[in-house]
């Protein structure tokens, strides 16, 4: 496991990237386009990573519905440095759940936000 400041560091790439994600998905909603394969960003703790998962909105917002829970291209969960594990794998991407004090990070960054963590 990497140490706490690493915790905090991947925890906070994963929430920024998860931010961008929640913008495209209000941008969808509004829009009606809830039937498309909408492009997300892979949600991985590599502030460099810049691939793209489609999938519908109602996809994501499953992803979305555990605030611990996070959307990554198979293979990139890597990034996390063992703080989160692979909970599902679908086709074209993996559901990670951050662990130990990653976790408890991005809990803390939904309550600042108004969101009562879930999960």
């Amino acid at each position: 496991m990497p140490d706490r400041l690493t915790e905090e560091r991947i925890a906070t790439y994963d929430a920024a990237f998860r931010a961008a994600n929640e913008r495209i998905a209000a941008f969808a909603a509004d829009h009606d386009m809830s039937e498309d394969a909408l492009p997300f960003i892979c949600e991985c703790a590599d502030l460099r990573c810049r691939d793209i998962v489609r999938l519908p909105l109602e996809e994501y917002r499953r992803v979305r519905s555990n605030s611990a829970w996070f959307l990554n291209v198979d293979g990139h969960q890597a990034a996390a440095l063992g703080s989160a594990s692979v909970v599902e794998r679908r086709e074209a991407y993996v559901i990670v759940e951050n662990q130990g004090h990653a976790r408890e990070v991005v809990e803390e960054l939904e309550r600042a936000r108004g969101e009562e963590p879930d999960g």
